[in-house]
């Protein structure tokens, strides 16, 4: 059950920051000029929150959602979350390269 726990919240945490993600990608203006900036801020704040992924993660479950039980729960519940915090950076990787694909010609195309 401890595990079901622990891999929702990584679930629910990287589609937040994804979505954080593109809320910010949207909010970034298009600059015109020879020399825009404005793709590569929308690059930097992507990978800046997918660092961010796993230490949310891994912070929310540890210090909100951690179990009040007997050692070995606990450790099982620290150990499905550090395989959920690792699961959710990699599914926060494809899920952004796949949506920058799908809008390629859009804000969230710069996040690849």
């Amino acid at each position: 059950m401890e595990s079901i726990t622990a891999y929702v919240i990584s679930g629910i945490t990287t589609l937040a920051l994804l979505l954080i993600a593109a809320l910010i990608a949207n909010s970034i203006n298009f600059e015109r000029g020879s020399r825009p900036r404005d793709a590569a801020r929308r690059r930097t704040w992507y990978w800046v929150i997918a660092v961010l992924n796993p230490v949310l993660i891994f912070v929310l479950g540890y210090y909100i959602f951690r179990p009040d039980a007997n050692v070995m729960i606990v450790k099982r519940f620290i150990h499905a979350l550090s395989i959920g915090a690792a699961c959710g950076f990699v599914v926060y990787l494809l899920l952004g390269f796949v949506l920058s694909r799908i809008y390629k010609n859009g804000k969230i195309g710069h996040w690849f």
